[in-house]
């Protein structure tokens, strides 16, 4: 009897909670072709079916948590709706958790355009991840917020970080905060051409750590930095005798390049193979400046001992065009790993910002960067010579013309020391601008005029921080006395990142910051 009884009992609890899962369900089901549609704009989590009263309940919880947020889609997997050759795959997951959790949870992350490749690709498979955490709300809320960058709260609200988040993107710096007086409006010194300055970098001795982050970092403000390389060994150490004869056997890559000048835009007629050259169908007619590319220099492996030789000398080709050999780009701890000891990183950013290169930038000096900006931000410390830095904002990139661009590549003859406009290639730069700054076509760019600069010339022992994504094009001036122009740069994971090469992206919090933002 007691048996029997306990069997209608649990038969009871079992129809009584069909009924109310049949009562209080709300949520929508989406099928795998539904899903496929969602990702582009919105992360999806559904819950396969059969699933229980439990995770019911979870998901109706996170269904109001995240009422507010359109690009989260919460619900169940419609039923028999698994492609057919995902479908056995599928069904014997659900089966094994049936007996233990009673539904599985799937989740779809949204689908992240890649804007780096031009070429269509092949459809691709709809990517899922499977939920293995805890069958928790705060669990399941806490794998949303990360996966698709939300803040929401169990009450579904938004918490302080959320709010700091939405501050700092609200108050980053514009130069037109401090604009100079209309008399003072220049191009640094008249050392550059027509410039629309508004602006002058502040200068700064050492921060502390607060300071730089609430102050600089946060507000994605460019500033530099006086006696962060007070005691570094590089300072006095790095004569051109040492470097010669502590790296001359090694192998490094040098760039050329005519007239000093680095990775500007010309006319791709201008090249050689203008006619023969072919883009991969499909790829010419997305670049919106098919006309134009930017020109690579043409690079040589040397060793050390011979480029630091070359630094000694002025050469003149037969056409007028200055030959400018220049160490750029060039990883410490990959080539020249010893120099590591000399900088020491600067301790307002050690233990905030994660490195991701150390590089060194050695020329005689006079060397002109074209304008372009870096995914990452960055800190130029300048040991021998000066760099004249023009920053523009990173708000507005449609202003600076932010695009693919076809590149080319110059080929040189050592012997005669003649360069050519050797060849197109079939890739693109995603960072440069097709605006000469010196020169500016306004009948071209016309969103450009009225762009203002910032002026940040560092000095010997000087440092820049350069935010993540401001464009800048860097004028290097040698040492008087030893004509040369030495520099180092850390590049860190971007505090503020953005979707490239796109104008209209916006910059937001870097999900790997989240933490500072508590």
């Amino acid at each position: 009897m007691r048996i029997v009884i306990y069997f209608i009992a649990i038969s009871l609890i079992l129809i009584t909670e069909k009924c109310l899962v049949l009562e209080t369900i709300k949520l929508q089901e989406y099928s795998i072709e539904e899903i496929t549609v969602l990702v582009k704009d919105s992360c999806v989590l559904v819950a396969s079916q059969p699933t229980n009263f439990t995770l019911i309940s979870i998901l109706q919880n996170l269904t109001e948590i995240f009422s507010k947020e359109p690009n989260v889609k919460i619900g169940l997997l419609r039923e028999n709706s698994f492609p057919a050759n995902e479908k056995e795959q599928m069904l014997g997951k659900i089966t094994a958790y049936y007996g233990k959790n009673r539904g599985l949870l799937m989740f779809y992350p949204k689908e992240i355009l890649d804007r780096k490749c031009l070429l269509k690709p092949p459809k691709k498979k709809l990517k899922s991840e499977e939920y293995n955490g805890d069958k928790t709300t705060s669990a399941i809320l806490e794998f949303l917020n990360s996966k698709c960058g939300k803040f929401r709260t169990l009450q579904g609200g938004l918490p302080p970080e959320r709010r700091m988040r939405d501050f700092i993107l609200q108050n980053v710096y514009s130069i037109g905060e401090k604009s100079l007086n209309k008399d003072k409006r220049n191009t640094g010194n008249g050392e550059a051409g027509p410039v629309n300055v508004g602006s002058i970098c502040e200068k700064i001795t050492m921060p502390t750590q607060e300071e730089f982050i609430h102050q600089y970092l946060f507000r994605s403000k460019p500033v530099i930095i006086k006696g962060a390389m007070d005691k570094w060994p590089a300072m006095h150490k790095w004569t051109n005798e040492y470097l010669t004869s502590t790296f001359g056997k090694n192998k490094v890559r040098v760039a050329f390049a005519p007239n000093a000048e680095y990775e500007g835009c010309e006319k791709a007629s201008d090249f050689e193979d203008f006619q023969d050259f072919k883009f991969p169908d499909g790829v010419k007619e997305q670049l919106p400046f098919p006309d134009l590319v930017v020109v690579r220099p043409a690079f040589m492996n040397l060793k050390f001992a011979e480029f630091m030789s070359l630094l000694e000398k002025t050469h003149q080709t037969g056409q007028g065009e200055n030959v400018s050999a220049y160490l750029e780009y060039s990883s410490i701890p990959s080539h020249l790993p010893e120099l590591e000891k000399d900088v020491i990183e600067m301790p307002f950013v050690a233990g905030v910002l994660k490195r991701r290169h150390l590089n060194i930038w050695l020329s005689n000096g006079n060397t002109l960067g074209k304008l372009h900006f870096d995914p990452f931000d960055n800190f130029l410390c300048q040991i021998s010579g000066r760099k004249q830095v023009l920053l523009y904002e990173p708000y507005d990139n449609t202003r600076l013309y932010e695009a693919h661009i076809q590149e080319a590549e110059l080929g040189y003859n050592p012997n005669s020391m003649q360069f050519r406009r050797k060849k197109l290639m079939d890739s693109t730069s995603m960072v440069m601008s097709p605006i000469n700054i010196l020169k500016p076509d306004y009948k071209r760019f016309p969103k450009f005029k009225g762009v203002q600069a910032m002026n940040c010339t560092i000095d010997e022992g000087e440092v820049l921080f350069m935010p993540s994504f401001w464009w800048h094009e860097v004028q290097s001036y040698p040492n008087q006395e030893k004509p040369r122009n030495v520099a180092i740069n850390y590049w860190y994971e971007p505090f503020l990142t953005k979707e490239y090469p796109c104008d209209s992206c916006k910059i937001d919090i870097n999900p790997f910051y989240h933490h500072l933002l508590h």
